[in-house]
């Protein structure tokens, strides 16, 4: 028992992958629940098609068009976007209104038609009561990817459905054009009233203007803004130049007045040099050196001509100076003068530009004025437009909105659909079959499979023994007694196989048989297993120590009577060879559980088996113990020192999993050296628990049995 134990049921609530062979086989064990869920359903399938009445129905086909269609260029009143999915659905619902169906009703005098009102002819219907049973009979749908719109009224009389399609159809185009004339309507009359405030507003904004033009009193501001702006112009043009006359006038008076008296100093200045008598003087000087460079070369200076000439040149010489220094006063005058032409000039400018800006102010005041006048006037003159183009479209009975089918006589009933209504209730009926029969297996805690059981316990299943014909164990119970092949005996033989091959032969010598519960089948096994031993050629014992229901006696001798056994032995009465009887098996035997105690369990805790088992052991080669139920007593518990071997017997599909778990957990607890389990009387159909049974079939009942057989 050094390794480590798992504990059983740990990974019970892991996610664990689907088992389709395991559904599959759970179907095919439920079918009959599932074929009766079908026949159910099929006859209450049939039953409403028997009494389900028949259902014509009438079709009318509308296009929403994309583009309002145009007669006039004149643009509509409402404008809607006719390719937004919106618009599509307002006309979807706008054909289900309750006031269109009122008006159908009304049209038609179903209030009256007795084929409408016959399941409310008990009592005069209201209103509201036709209008929901119409509402319930027509039904309205955009095709998806369209613009089309299905306007569909089913009724069990075909003419009728038609009748109320196309009344429908011609109802909801009459509302449709009375909408919109209605609203040409009202939009005239508010536009002629709005016309009639713009009139007085135009009227208002004229006077206004003719009384500012009278106020000015002039025709034209544009004219006399023309003049002022060109005599302003013309101003700063004379000013500018003025002020640029004053400024050279100014620089040079300036550096004359730097010069002082020196006359070659002020000569230096262009405009001392260029006054005129300084200017003619200077010519005069040049003419008189001329000739006096003339007579230098004729005369002496002391010769009377070149005296006489040098005398008028310095003559003429300080005419100049006196000449230039008159220059300066001249200047002084006329920067004084240009300087007064600059100043008189600058104001006369000022003043035009103040009658400039009085002028600016006037024409802006006029503009706005005007302005208002022809908006006024055009805003007026849009109106009476769009009046005229109004009273043109309020007659106009072009819409968005064209019928692409009307509605026919409808000659077969569209409901019910027989086909799809039968394939529907058959297969309502296979899925109620297969949720009943899963919901069944999810309420049954018993282990039903040898993987399952091997999954739940975390031991291994070392045989699986079969159900046979007689279904219980009682029966039919030595059925190694016989030496016919069958799949009872090779389960025993397979179960004798798996236990040997656990460990050497020396150390699997003692065995005990258990169950969780009563009626498990653990003396139907524990025999059986040892008379397999026997049939091996070992001398086999089996002991009945399930003293409190012994069973063991009674299957291999069919008495009822207690004899002599295991409590004769433990209490000293007895010896071990008065309590072995010899059955008429070879190399088989058995100890019964003996005489009758009142506590049985106080036995086993004072002496224990281990006596018994060990003085078995001297004259047997194999000890089988068949125990009592775990949760019955605690016998099981008692006796398990000396044993080697211990099986644990479920019946298939009866014990609930939570009692073979706790006592798996029990003799784990108690160190017992369990070795698996058998899953006894395991149904035989194909697959239930993916034992052998189909195979042992194939082997000793199928086609390719032997024709004779030999005993094992």
């Amino acid at each position: 028992m050094a390794a480590k134990k798992t504990a059983p049921g740990k990974e019970l609530h892991q996610a664990e992958p689907l088992d389709f062979r395991a559904i599959y086989h759970l179907l095919r064990e439920k079918s009959w629940i599932i074929l009766l869920c079908v026949f159910t359903m099929g006859c209450v399938t049939a039953a409403y098609l028997y009494r389900a009445p028949k259902i014509y129905a009438a079709k009318v086909v509308l296009q929403v068009e994309q583009e309002e269609q145009k007669v006039i260029n004149i643009q509509a009143v409402q404008k809607e976007d006719l390719q937004s999915v919106e618009f599509l659905k307002t006309v979807e619902q706008t054909l289900q209104n309750r006031t269109l169906f009122a008006q159908v009703i009304a049209t038609n005098n179903l209030a009256h038609d007795p084929r409408f009102v016959s399941p409310l002819r008990d009592h005069q219907p209201s209103e509201e009561q036709l209008i929901s049973k119409l509402a319930s009979m027509v039904e309205v749908k955009l095709r998806k990817g369209t613009r089309l719109i299905d306007v569909i009224v089913e009724h069990t009389d075909a003419e009728l459905t038609e009748q109320v399609a196309n009344s429908l159809l011609h109802e909801f185009l009459r509302q449709n054009y009375e909408q919109n004339a209605a609203a040409s309507t009202e939009a005239n009359e508010f536009l002629s009233d709005e016309a009639t405030g713009l009139k007085k507003k135009l009227e208002a904004s004229e006077a206004a203007l003719h009384n500012y033009m009278e106020k000015l009193q002039s025709v034209s501001l544009e004219d006399r803004q023309n003049i002022v702006m060109d005599k302003l112009r013309d101003l700063s043009v004379r000013a500018t130049e003025a002020s640029a006359q004053r400024i050279t006038q100014e620089v040079g008076y300036k550096r004359m007045v730097k010069c002082s008296n020196n006359v070659e100093a002020l000569l230096s200045i262009p405009a001392v040099a260029n006054d005129a008598t300084v200017m003619e003087i200077t010519s005069s000087i040049l003419k008189m050196e001329t000739e006096l460079a003339n007579l230098r070369e004729q005369y002496k200076p002391k010769h009377p001509k070149y005296m006489e000439a040098q005398s008028q040149l310095n003559e003429w010489k300080r005419a100049r100076a006196r000449a230039v220094l008159n220059v300066p006063e001249k200047t002084l005058a006329s920067y004084e003068s240009a300087k007064a032409a600059e100043q008189a000039l600058e104001e006369a400018a000022h003043s035009q530009e103040g009658a400039a800006l009085a002028l600016n102010h006037q024409a802006a005041e006029y503009s706005a004025l005007a302005h208002d006048v022809e908006s006024d006037q055009a805003l007026y003159q849009s109106v009476l437009n769009r009046i005229k183009e109004t009273s043109i479209t309020k007659n106009l009975k072009v819409g968005n909105i064209r019928v692409v089918q009307p509605a026919t006589i409808p000659e077969r009933p569209s409901k019910p659909e027989k086909l799809k209504i039968i394939f529907l209730g058959l297969f309502a009926g296979l899925a109620l079959g297969v949720i009943l029969a899963l919901l069944l297996n999810s309420c049954d805690w018993t282990l039903k499979t040898v993987d399952q059981t091997e999954e739940y316990l975390h031991l291994p299943v070392v045989s699986t023994i079969p159900r046979f014909k007689g279904g219980q164990p009682g029966q039919r119970q030595l059925v190694m007694a016989g030496g016919e092949q069958s799949a009872e005996t090779e389960s025993f033989r397979t179960l004798r196989t798996a236990i040997s091959m656990l460990a050497k032969k020396e150390e699997r010598k003692t065995f005990l048989f258990t169950s969780a519960l009563p009626e498990e089948g653990k003396t139907f096994c524990s025999v059986n297993y040892a008379l397999s031993l026997a049939q091996q050629g070992l001398r086999t014992v089996v002991i009945d120590c399930d003293l409190r229901r012994p069973a063991v006696e009674q299957t291999l001798t069919r008495n009822n009577q207690r004899a002599l056994g295991v409590t004769d032995f433990l209490t000293g009465r007895k010896t071990f060879e008065e309590v072995v009887r010899q059955t008429e098996h070879q190399n088989f035997s058995f100890i019964s559980a003996g005489s009758d105690l009142p506590n049985p369990a106080e036995l086993l805790a004072q002496t224990g088996i281990n006596g018994l088992v060990e003085e078995a052991l001297r004259h047997f080669d194999r000890v089988v113990v068949d125990s009592a139920p775990i949760h019955a007593v605690s016998d099981t518990l008692l006796m398990l020192e000396q044993i080697q071997t211990v099986v644990l017997v479920v019946r298939a599909r009866k014990t609930p999993k939570h009692a073979v778990l706790r006592a798996v957990q029990m003799l784990r607890q108690a160190e017992a050296p369990l070795a698996g389990v058998v899953l006894n009387l395991l149904p035989r159909s194909r697959g239930s628990g993916y034992g052998y049974g189909s195979y042992y079939e194939y082997a000793y009942r199928g086609k390719y049995a032997p024709k004779t057989a030999t005993p094992a």
